[in-house]
């Protein structure tokens, strides 16, 4: 075998080797995850649930635990100043303007799908259900199809990218 080819199939070998094994679903799912879109499409309709600038993240963490929390990036803040007298509309525009649930969570790897084990939400209906969301991961970004989406019968779309890490907190400060 020529010397420079042998090499190279080494290098490919190593390179396999230090790969390791193709993660689960679940390797993958692990972390936390920023949202970027949120489509919902039913009746004919298409809708940004949470405007077109979306602010939310997932965290799916390695001990099974879930935390999700989604807002519009343009709710107006109470002029109050004060969460418990907000005028019927800001509390309106807050409420339909934000989910928030958390729960446990588990992976069924033959359907590709993330089953959210929904404790409590900020949407009652969800509370004590499982939410099954079908997944595809590519690169840094999991695209999520919501069967049963709380804005009524249709399906929603969910776009996420995994979160950069957080920056090392300068030593000292607080």
């Amino acid at each position: 075998m020529n010397h420079k080819l042998a090499l190279a199939a080494l290098a490919v070998s190593v390179a396999a080797r230090a790969a390791g094994p193709a993660k689960t679903l679940k390797q993958q799912l692990v972390g936390t995850w920023t949202i970027v879109a949120d489509t919902f499409e039913g009746g004919g309709n298409k809708l940004e649930v949470f405007g077109p600038h979306p602010k939310g993240s997932m965290i799916l963490g390695a001990d099974g635990h879930f935390t999700v929390v989604i807002t519009r990036g343009d709710v107006a803040k109470f002029a109050s100043n004060n969460r418990m007298k907000g005028t019927p509309e800001e509390n309106a525009a807050a409420v339909q303007g934000g989910i928030g649930y958390f729960g446990t969570w588990t992976v069924n790897e033959g359907d590709k799908a993330l089953v959210l084990h929904v404790d409590s939400a900020t949407y009652p209906n969800w509370s004590g259900s499982d939410q099954k969301r079908i997944v595809q991961i590519q690169d840094d970004e999991m695209h999520a199809i919501n069967p049963m989406p709380s804005v009524g019968t249709g399906t929603a779309q969910v776009v996420w990218r995994r979160a950069k890490p957080a920056p090392a907190a300068a030593s000292g400060s607080r």
